[in-house]
């Protein structure tokens, strides 16, 4: 297949392949986002899949539904994940995926570059705090760069619709970014932009 540099679907894989895992504030619904860096090493991030995980999963199920995904991509990706509405997430995840897995706590600050290390069973997962606005500006940022790269298909253009219609609203405690027509949980599509970074931080520390 010939290498497309706007196309991710033609790329031959990516460099680290990341896989980040949303899960909306009811908990019963969590969305899977698929991509990574070019491996041919130009600073290009391609958003390649958002899947929609079967509703209603929590703990033990909702990992194995994510590990069937993970299975799709031969099981060597790097698991971005929010454990923010549900701690107990990292301790299933961690069991599932061992020291792949990344978590982030989404709040209304932070830029990830701090990690908090959780005790798990088994060992211990990196948490970094984020905030909702600062994932938005990044994504924005780097897709003004042209840096962003997307597959095309049915949930990347519903995706990208949700984005271009996000409402911005200025409040004394900073920007606030909220869609309307919130079908698709959003914040984590920037996560493989940060995915990059903190799995760096993680190889120099462990």
């Amino acid at each position: 297949m010939t290498y497309i540099l706007d196309d991710p679907r033609t790329w031959p894989g990516f460099k680290p392949l990341i896989i980040a895992h949303d899960v909306g504030r009811s908990r019963d619904r969590s969305t899977a986002v698929i991509g990574g860096n070019s491996p041919f090493g130009q600073p290009l991030l391609a958003i390649d899949e958002a899947i929609e995980l079967l509703p209603n999963l929590f703990g033990h199920a909702r990992a194995s539904e994510l590990a069937s995904i993970d299975r799709r991509y031969h099981s060597n990706a790097l698991i971005v994940a929010d454990v923010s509405s549900d701690p107990t997430n990292a301790e299933v995840l961690f069991e599932t995926f061992g020291r792949r897995v990344i978590g982030l706590h989404i709040t209304r600050y932070g830029d990830g570059s701090n990690a908090e290390w959780r005790q798990v069973k088994g060992g211990h997962l990196p948490v970094y705090t984020v905030g909702r606005t600062y994932l938005f500006e990044l994504l924005h940022s780097e897709m003004r760069c042209g840096r962003v790269k997307w597959s095309d298909s049915p949930m990347m253009r519903r995706a990208f619709a949700q984005l271009a219609n996000l409402q911005t609203e200025f409040r004394d405690t900073g920007v606030v970014y909220t869609c309307p027509c919130q079908a698709i949980p959003m914040r984590l599509f920037s996560a493989p932009l940060l995915g990059e970074a903190l799995g760096a931080r993680l190889l120099l520390v462990g």
